[in-house]
């Protein structure tokens, strides 16, 4: 029973996981066909493809839906008995699933894309840039990912501020300025950096990010509701 218990939280993110993937994986699959065949169609004109603005869009859906899905379904989970404790480990488990998953999927269209265009001979780069391109997702995706979950408890405890709003604004637009320059300024920080040390610059990212989440969720003054 003790073990069943323990397992609980991990079981949670897998069914969100799970189910999101069930939800999303048609949309997912029919846009980045008409984001492969759009690259084809304006290869001449757009020399980068199509894919990256795809995959920075995808970035946004991931933190939307860890923010929305987060807020909705905190006061369910509760009336239902899971401890703060469970959530914050659930959904942690989910989000790193989640991106993951995702980068993967960038990977892949970005591998797709350099295909594509090879073929007609316009791809931008060599098939080691498709995939290194794809392959920074697994940081960046995490920080979109935490940057949604964290504002998502923090709307929870903060919404019904008259500060919160323009708080929020304000430090997801700074926090995006960050993202941005990890993104799509990799070429310019490996110039500037050597790659270990952009890699550490994300991942301190992300575990802040998980910091304070983890620390607000796990403190979270909220009444259930059925």
């Amino acid at each position: 029973m003790t073990t069943a218990l323990a397992k609980r939280r991990y079981r949670l993110g897998w069914r969100l996981f799970k189910g999101t993937v069930l939800w999303a994986r048609l949309w997912l699959l029919a846009g980045a066909a008409l984001t492969l065949i759009a690259s084809a169609v304006f290869a001449t004109a757009i020399e980068t493809g199509m894919w990256p603005v795809a995959a920075s869009v995808l970035q946004w859906f991931a933190a939307v839906a860890a923010s929305g899905l987060l807020y909705a379904r905190l006061p369910v989970w509760i009336s239902q008995g899971w401890t703060r404790r469970e959530i914050t480990v659930g959904f942690a488990v989910f989000g790193i699933l989640a991106s993951v998953a995702l980068a993967a999927f960038v990977t892949a269209g970005f591998a797709a894309e350099h295909a594509i265009l090879a073929l007609i001979d316009q791809a931008p780069g060599t098939w080691g840039d498709a995939l290194a391109s794809g392959a920074r997702y697994l940081a960046v995706t995490p920080i979109y990912f935490f940057s949604g979950a964290l504002i998502g408890v923090l709307a929870a405890r903060f919404s019904g501020a008259a500060w919160f709003t323009a708080a929020a604004l304000v430090g997801a637009a700074l926090l995006y300025t960050v993202v941005l320059s990890l993104e799509f300024g990799v070429v310019w920080f490996e110039r500037a950096l050597p790659p270990a040390a952009w890699t550490a610059t994300a991942l301190a990212l992300i575990a802040a990010l998980l910091a304070a989440y983890a620390s607000t969720l796990r403190t979270l003054p909220i009444r259930a509701k059925a």
